[in-house]
């Protein structure tokens, strides 16, 4: 049954952020409930559009069990659930509790790499939003928090040398837990302009004549043609799921078709060659003045033909005609194209609580979850362990890479 708890109710005492107070949300029907507010204070943080479209990201399947909880920041001790607004809040954090084997233990982590859906809040205080959240949870009980969350939203704009950060000047967490800090930038978004052309010019030479030549050599030899909204039935969304490369589960290509009645405003799309035979399928969400990709099934046996690159080719040329001006690529994506996305940068923060425990847990997670988890690279990590002292890792030194992502 999902509930709403304060403070006082799940942890032993409210931390202070100017006279703030923090709450829980679990749940995902209790979090979706709150989209209005979310999204009203996502605004009025300057990070519009972050906590848009939340029931779609609390329904992805996942190989773990793990259960939502929403962190507010109020201005106040109490709030009135039935009437609260976002000029009652600070700022907001998104985490998942998660369970291995059934059993809960203890970790908090975010599940979004590139930190832009995690934490809301006025850009001075997003690191010690983060900071305090997850000294919290440790101090509650928690066995290990995992924060990644955007930083820089605009230009020019570095919160983290405005910070003085809480753990660089406090020793009062080190006593249970140890802990970790990581900068790093990633490919945030790629600006489109007024014109295909004109976005085109911005991206690399190689990538840019590749987006023209497999998008008219799948026109001349294959009858490709563009479909920019595409009707059609689960079973037969399925099927063609099956023949793709890269296919999913049943499942979990279930869920992608129908998650996408969970997003505002929706994007289904695709190409089909000149015999009315499905090419790629594509579907994605528009938020303000940006559009993103979510997820994308290219049919197997053409690879020559590129079709990921054709498809993608028609969905910014359809977008820029819709006036957006940015495309993001949920989860990234390791075509060179990245290479012209502008830079975002995201902090990684991670608390491990010093127990005997360790050890075990470190057992189940190397033979329980998957290596490319976050979570399993958190708990897998020696340094965490080994080391006795906090420290601050920053992505231009080389041990950077000792929370991995």
């Amino acid at each position: 049954m999902h509930r709403i708890a304060t403070g006082e109710s799940e942890f032993d005492a409210a931390f202070s952020l100017d006279g703030a107070t923090m709450h829980l949300v679990h749940g995902r029907d209790s979090i979706v409930g709150m989209q209005r507010v979310l999204a009203d204070l996502s605004a009025r943080c300057g990070q519009t559009g972050v906590m848009d479209d939340a029931a779609y990201f609390l329904s992805k399947p996942g190989a773990l069990k793990r259960v939502p909880h929403l962190l507010l920041v109020s201005k106040t001790a109490q709030l009135d659930w039935n009437q609260v607004i976002a000029d009652d809040l600070i700022g907001a954090v998104l985490l998942y509790k998660y369970a291995v084997l059934g059993l809960g233990i203890g970790a908090f982590t975010t599940n979004d790499r590139s930190g832009r859906g995690t934490l809301v809040a006025p850009a001075a205080l997003r690191l010690e939003l983060a900071e305090r959240v997850s000294k919290q949870l440790i101090e509650a009980g928690a066995w290990a928090v995992m924060i990644s969350f955007c930083e820089e939203v605009s230009a020019g704009m570095n919160p983290s040398t405005q910070h003085n950060s809480l753990l660089d000047h406090s020793s009062g967490g080190d006593k249970i837990a140890r802990w970790a800090r990581r900068e790093r930038e990633i490919p945030g978004y790629l600006p489109l302009e007024k014109t295909y052309d004109a976005t085109l010019a911005r991206i690399g030479q190689r990538t840019r004549s590749n987006l023209r030549y497999y998008r008219r050599r799948a026109e001349n030899q294959l009858g490709c043609t563009f479909v920019p909204a595409v009707t059609m039935e689960k079973t037969e969304f399925l099927a063609f799921n099956r023949d793709s490369m890269y296919a999913v589960s049943d499942t979990v290509a279930g869920w992608k078709f129908d998650s996408l009645k969970d997003v505002g405003e929706p994007l289904f799309m695709g190409i089909k060659d000149r015999d009315g035979r499905w090419l790629s399928l594509l579907g994605g969400r528009r938020r303000h003045d940006g559009t993103e990709i979510l997820w994308q099934f290219n049919r197997d046996g053409l690879e020559v033909y590129s079709l990921s690159l054709v498809m993608r080719s028609y969905f910014i040329e359809h977008e820029i005609a819709h006036g957006m001006q940015r495309l993001y690529i949920e989860g990234g994506t390791p075509h060179p194209m990245r290479f012209s996305f502008v830079k975002q940068k995201v902090t990684d923060l991670v608390f491990l609580r010093k127990t005997r425990l360790s050890p075990i847990i470190r057992s189940i997670a190397k033979h329980v979850i998957k290596q490319d988890n976050d979570l399993a690279q958190m708990l897998l990590d020696p340094t965490l362990y080994e080391s006795s002292t906090t420290r601050r890792i920053s992505s231009a030194e080389p041990q950077a890479d000792s929370i991995r992502h």
